[in-house]
C-alpha cells in the first residue's frame, strides 16, 4: 500500500531531513506535503487527505496539540516527532502511532512506518471480512479456516473462545469453527455488534445470553446450554450493559 503524508514542522531542516529519510528508507509513503505552523497545517487539510502526520509539538503560535484540537474528526494517523520527551504519555491520548525523538534515527522511523501499514492493513482486513448490510438479520462476515470460507450471520454466532493464538467460534446451527487470530482481533471485528467481552478467553453475543447465574462466581448461560465464565473486573461492566 502507498500511503499520503503531511510533515508539520516549524523548522524547514527538520522537515527536508524527514522528507529525506522517508523517501530513502521508507517507499510506501507515496506523497509528501509540507507546513510550517498549525495554521499551514489547517489549510493544506483541505487540500490533501493524508494518511499519516508526522508531527512536531513546540511550535510558534500553537503547539502540535493545539492543531489537533481545532479538529473535529482526526482521520490520519499521528507521528509525533519532537524534540522533547516530556509528552509522551500525552500523546497516547491522541492515540499516537509513534513518538520519535529528534535527532530521528532511521530505524525508529522505518519501524513507525511499518507500524502505520500494520494498522492500515488490519483496518483493510477488517472491512473485508465485515458485510455491513443494512439489514441487521442478513449481517455476515466472513470466517476463513483452512479449507474454506464461511460466510456466517453475525446473528447466528453464539460465542467466541480463545485458543491459544486461534479463536473458536461456536455458531448456532452449526458446529464451532477454528479460525487463526487472537480474540482481540474479533472483538474489533464484532464491536459494534452486541458482543460482550465477559472474559480475557471469552467474548458472547448478548442475543444468545439466556440467564445471568449470580452464583459461583457469576456466569452466562448461553442458548446452547454452555456456561461462560464474566470476570470479577467485568461485572461492573455488564451491570451498565444491562441497564
Amino acid at each position: 500500500m502507498k500511503y499520503q503524508a503531511l510533515i508539520i514542522d516549524d523548522e524547514a531542516g527538520n522537515r527536508e531531513l524527514l522528507t529525506s529519510l522517508l523517501q530513502k528508507h521508507c517507499p510506501m509513503i507515496d506523497g509528501i506535503e509540507e507546513a510550517a505552523s498549525s495554521s499551514e497545517a489547517l489549510g493544506k487539510l483541505k487540500k490533501v487527505k493524508p494518511d499519516v502526520v508526522f508531527l512536531d509539538i513546540e511550535m510558534p503560535g500553537g503547539n502540535g496539540f493545539d492543531f489537533l484540537n481545532e479538529l473535529d474528526e482526526i482521520d490520519f494517523k499521528i507521528i509525533f516527532v519532537t524534540a522533547y520527551d516530556a509528552y509522551a504519555l500525552k500523546a497516547i491520548k491522541y492515540s499516537a502511532l509513534d513518538y520519535i525523538l529528534k535527532p530521528v534515527d532511521p530505524k525508529e522511523l522505518v519501524t513507525a512506518v511499518q507500524k502505520l501499514d500494520e494498522t492500515y492493513k488490519q483496518k483493510e482486513k477488517l472491512d473485508l471480512l465485515n458485510f455491513n448490510m443494512t439489514n441487521e438479520e442478513d449481517r455476515r462476515i466472513a470466517l476463513a479456516t483452512q479449507d474454506e470460507i464461511i460466510f456466517a450471520r453475525v446473528n447466528e454466532i453464539v460465542r467466541l473462545q480463545a485458543e491459544a493464538n486461534y479463536t473458536k467460534v461456536f455458531l448456532e446451527h452449526d458446529p464451532p469453527v477454528l479460525l487463526s487470530g487472537n480474540l482481540g482481533f474479533f472483538e474489533k471485528l464484532l464491536k459494534d455488534q452486541r458482543f460482550f467481552r465477559t472474559h480475557q478467553s471469552h467474548l458472547v453475543n448478548m442475543k444468545h445470553v439466556k440467564k445471568y447465574v449470580k452464583t459461583e462466581g457469576g456466569y452466562f448461560l448461553m442458548d446452547d446450554l454452555s456456561q461462560v465464565p464474566i470476570a470479577r473486573m467485568k461485572r461492573e461492566e455488564m451491570k451498565h450493559l444491562f441497564s
